[in-house]
């Protein structure tokens, strides 16, 4: 079987070669969503999902989007987070880390399977986090890592090179069997299967949940680009898929459909340059950091597919401090204030404000190829105009834009960036992502203590953090946005899609088989 799949993904790759030649397409502009009525009648479709031919299938080394959402029906984790961002064990049955927090120690849960019935063990963990530390995907999240061993059958040790006492929720990796031949084995719900020369999802007879399934098998139809996914929707050759209303590349799907929205770590921020120029004192960054409606851009701007956050955690872990959130929240006045402390005035005459002669003129940065971060450079221009603050704003493509960024050319810009399952913000503040050269080191010292603090010490610690935050304010969190999972219309209900895994416990979904 693992040798006719090999042979059947590369089939379709060449043909897709032949015959569109192998080029990706941008995604389309997205178009509203529909929005069906309670009076449309169901059609009578399978439940189907895409996958990509001409990439891998594996979930650690793999690259295509398209087939990552796959992951979490065949594979398992140690972890899995919720939509609250709380890591729920899987495979793993109980972790703890040292008294110094330097080592983690977790015990694989007794009787988990791969989908062929071999045993899943610590060294099967350890292979594939590993394998993750190298990896595109992965390596990023797990450069604090020091090593990963087994020290038995059911035993893992994880060695960390600073304390992080969230390491529980970096862990959603999934945990293979390694195989000559196609993708690796899992211990998920589903298993890759071929019947003729068609791919597919079978139950696996190995997961305990396996009988409380709403599809005994799924069908998979190949889609390597956007224009053969958006048909292949369209037609109901495929039934689910997962897309991101905010992004130029969004896919603007045209067939009845029901979204379900789920939260992830995708901030969108105005970052500032704080070592020189009027955004070298925090008292401007603060006052800039309340000029905008943080509400307004989640539900106007973003159409309600964000999560308005004024800290770079999202509001909905238990992270988040409402309290010091409020100090940077939307208020012209206070913005106002803090700017005259810095000692800008403003002119009666042409209503500009002025530090001694000089105007406060400022330059903000945003990539031209993204329609939603050029409307928030309007927004943000308009409401500093409003406090007599002159703004330049330079629109360059993506490549320039990146490289501006690098040379430090702005005074502020509109970025993004996916954060960790942990939140932690040390690639804005201190790493590669800190392009106005930020530095603090009570603030860098707060966050050190909060990534090693755990349970009700990491409550308190977060405290510390925000409040050191807001008041330097190193950058603005807006928000964080939602992707959404869009289900033709009258196939499922109860949908429960969390950022690493859209059919997060399909087992609970409600269908026309099982009503």
């Amino acid at each position: 079987m693992r040798r006719t799949l090999r042979l059947l993904c590369a089939a379709v790759c060449l043909a897709l070669a032949l015959t569109a030649c192998g080029q990706p397409v941008p995604d389309p502009v997205p178009t509203a969503t529909p929005v069906p009525t309670p009076t449309q009648t169901p059609q009578a479709l399978r439940f189907s999902l895409g996958y990509d031919p001409a990439a891998q299938l594996h979930p650690i080394t793999g690259d295509s989007q398209v087939n990552q959402e796959l992951t979490g029906l065949v594979y398992q984790g140690l972890y899995e987070l919720d939509n609250a961002f709380q890591p729920q064990p899987v495979l793993a049955a109980s972790g703890a880390p040292s008294e110094d927090g330097y080592i983690w120690t977790f015990t694989i849960r007794a009787g988990a399977l791969f989908s062929d019935g071999s045993p899943l063990t610590a060294q099967h963990a350890a292979a594939s986090l590993n394998a993750a530390r190298t990896s595109t995907l992965y390596a990023a999240r797990l450069s604090g890592v020091a090593s990963v061993s087994a020290a038995d059958e059911l035993t893992l040790v994880v060695a960390l090179s600073a304390p992080n006492g969230s390491l529980p929720a970096l862990l959603d990796i999934p945990v293979v069997l390694e195989q000559e031949e196609g993708p690796p084995l899992g211990s998920g719900c589903y298993r890759y299967e071929i019947a003729g020369e068609r791919l597919f999802l079978q139950t696996n007879p190995y997961h305990e949940g396996a009988a409380a399934l709403p599809y005994a098998t799924i069908p998979l139809t190949a889609v390597s680009d956007a224009a053969q996914r958006i048909a292949a929707f369209d037609s109901g050759s495929i039934t689910a898929v997962t897309t991101d209303f905010s992004s130029p590349y969004a896919l603007g799907y045209a067939s009845s459909y029901e979204a379900c929205d789920y939260p992830t770590t995708s901030l969108l921020y105005v970052g500032f340059q704080a070592a020189g120029g009027p955004c070298q004192s925090p008292l401007v960054r603060r006052a800039f950091s309340q000029v905008l409606d943080r509400t307004e851009v989640a539900e106007v701007l973003l159409s309600g597919h964000a999560d308005p956050a004024a800290l770079p955690v999202s509001p909905l872990s238990d992270q988040y401090d409402e309290t010091a959130a409020q100090t940077l929240h939307f208020d012209l006045e206070s913005a106002a204030a803090l700017l005259e402390e810095a000692g800008y005035t403003k002119n009666e005459e042409d209503g500009l404000l002025y530090y001694r002669r000089t105007p406060l003129a400022v330059t903000l940065l945003v990539n031209s190829d993204n329609d939603t971060r050029q409307a928030l450079a309007g927004q943000l221009t308009e409401a500093l105009a409003q406090l007599g603050v002159t703004v330049t704003v330079s629109r360059l493509p993506w490549n320039d834009y990146v490289s501006s960024l690098s040379l430090g050319q702005f005074d502020l810009y509109i970025g993004e960036v996916r954060l960790p399952g942990d939140f932690d913000p040390s690639a804005l503040l201190t790493g590669n992502l800190n392009y106005g050269r930020y530095e603090n080191w009570e603030l860098t010292q707060a966050l050190a203590a909060w990534r090693a603090a755990q349970g009700e010490d990491k409550i308190q610690a977060a405290q510390v953090l925000w409040e050191q935050f807001v008041q330097s304010a190193p950058f603005s969190p807006l928000c964080f946005k939602r992707g959404s999972l869009l289900v033709r219309w009258g196939l499922a209900s109860n949908l429960q899609p969390t950022r690493a895994n859209p059919f997060y416990r399909v087992e609970e979904w409600t269908t026309a088989a099982n009503s």
